[in-house]
């Protein structure tokens, strides 16, 4: 059998941000949760509506790229990889947990038999602590749990490689490692390279499904959301992915506004800006969409999408201002 020496898991709010976290922290970084996601430039947006999903509408609230950016950011050594050879990356795992690193891995959650759920959820983080050949099985830190979870290698297989109808959440044994690391950028450098990198990926041209166009596309067609033969589904599943789907509330904003605090404490000039009172506000009115998507799918009521989609259309209005301000700023 073989642990990471000295490895220590501390479970958080969302997978990939709790991850990072935990291979920060193995390097000696003492980095909370909310300075992880932020300095992975970690919001986002995407809709994406597909008939053979389901739920057959979703919506998501953070870029897909949060790990390797914040190693980006902070101009930390990593590695990564992917491919459809398992053997091939399970021994790539392998030599870096027998050299006591640590790395994260991009599952679908609802082949983790300690989760429990058929619920298709792909792009879950794991970090992979262990192993042991003997019993075949490996130890995995996940946000949900504070004590390292057991999966058998043929779980941890279906998991990390497992198909899924949705073409944007590929699972091809990725993988990411944070290799050890002197002396990371200075944290104000490292912070404001970040949220240049959050407020361009927020405005993005020619990307109707993502950013600020995608939520000006969602309150477009919430309306025909009612349409849907699985409408109630998609309502409480958007409810779910807001506020209580690792996202710390909010939709991630929540988070991302104690990062925003963690930001002003060290850049006066932002600090004069106050934007995290304003993440604050909008995170408030994420929860406002996400108790009105609860009532659509309790009341089975399609009418109220209506209200649903006035309220993202304002939520769009604010980010956009929001992420100008940002641009403006840095």
């Amino acid at each position: 059998m073989k642990l990471i020496y000295g490895f220590s898991h501390t479970p958080g709010n969302h997978c990939g941000s709790t991850a990072l976290c935990d291979l920060l922290r193995h390097q000696g970084f003492a980095f909370d949760e909310a300075l992880c996601f932020g300095l992975g430039g970690g919001l986002g947006f995407f809709y994406y509506a597909h008939t053979r999903s389901t739920p057959s509408k979703i919506f998501h609230g953070r870029t897909a790229t949060l790990e390797r950016d914040l190693c980006a950011h902070l101009g930390l050594d990593y590695e990564q990889g992917a491919g459809d050879d398992a053997d091939r990356a399970w021994r790539a795992a392998q030599d870096f947990v027998d050299g006591d690193v640590p790395l994260i891995l991009n599952v679908e959650l609802s082949a983790l038999p300690y989760y429990n759920t058929r619920t298709p959820f792909p792009g879950h983080r794991v970090v992979l602590a262990g192993y042991d050949d003997a019993r075949g099985v490996a130890f995995l830190a996940d946000n949900a749990f504070a004590e390292l979870q057991t999966v058998t290698y043929a779980d941890l297989r279906a998991a990390w490689q497992s198909p899924t109808p949705n073409r944007l959440f590929p699972l091809r044994n990725e993988w990411l490692a944070i290799k050890p690391t002197r002396k990371p950028l200075p944290l104000v450098t490292a912070m404001r390279a970040a949220l240049r990198t959050n407020a361009l990926e927020m405005n993005l041209d020619r990307a109707p499904h993502r950013a600020i166009m995608g939520m000006e596309m969602l309150a477009e067609e919430f309306a025909d959301w009612g349409d849907a033969p699985d409408w109630a589904w998609c309502a409480r599943f958007g409810y779910q992915i807001i506020e209580r789907r690792g996202t710390g509330g909010g939709f991630f904003r929540k988070m991302y506004a104690d990062y925003m605090r963690q930001v002003e404490r060290l850049d006066a000039e932002l600090r004069a800006a106050n934007l995290s009172a304003t993440m604050d506000e909008i995170a408030g009115e994420w929860t406002g969409l996400a108790l009105q998507l609860k009532r659509v799918s309790e009341e089975k009521d399609r009418a109220l999408f209506r209200d649903a989609a006035r309220m993202i259309r304002r939520i769009a209005f604010r980010e956009e201002n929001f992420w100008g301000r940002v641009m403006d700023l840095v």
